[in-house]
């Protein structure tokens, strides 16, 4: 009987430590965008993260057959690369990112129904800026 019991308590933690590191710390993909950095904050009640937004290229259609700009939301973790990411506000620039199923909250927010695909994006590197901004025509 005791046996019986330590192994169902094993397979239930092996199960429960599966899941966790599936879904919250096994990348689903990961990529580069490219668009213009225009909202880049830092926010959060308990857990300050670094929060952005960058359009892209192109429109995306949303449900209901109406038209939206193709905007890429995405965090940080990082603090100097949220530093760098400041100075280039309004610049285009291409980044590299990761995506998890689902979100930690020191890891930043979810933005499902936002994204194309939902998940949660992290931002890790900086590729590329260029020198065009809302200032300059593209």
């Amino acid at each position: 009987m005791k046996k019986i019991i330590f192994l169902s308590i094993l397979f239930l933690l092996l199960f429960a430590a599966g899941y966790i590191y599936w879904f919250y710390y096994n990348s689903f993909s990961d990529g580069s965008r490219e668009g213009i950095l225009y909202k880049f904050s830092r926010k959060g009640n308990i857990f300050k993260t670094y929060e952005g937004e960058m359009i892209q290229p192109g429109l995306r259609s949303i449900q209901g057959g109406t038209i939206n700009t193709n905007n890429f939301y995405f965090s940080v973790t990082d603090i100097s690369l949220a530093d760098s990411l400041e100075k280039v506000l309004g610049k285009t620039i291409k980044v590299h990112y990761i995506q998890y199923r689902k979100n930690l909250p020191w890891r930043g927010e979810n933005y499902n129904g936002k994204n194309q695909e939902n998940g949660q994006y992290i931002i890790d590197r900086i590729e590329s800026v260029s020198t065009s901004s809302y200032n300059n025509p593209l």
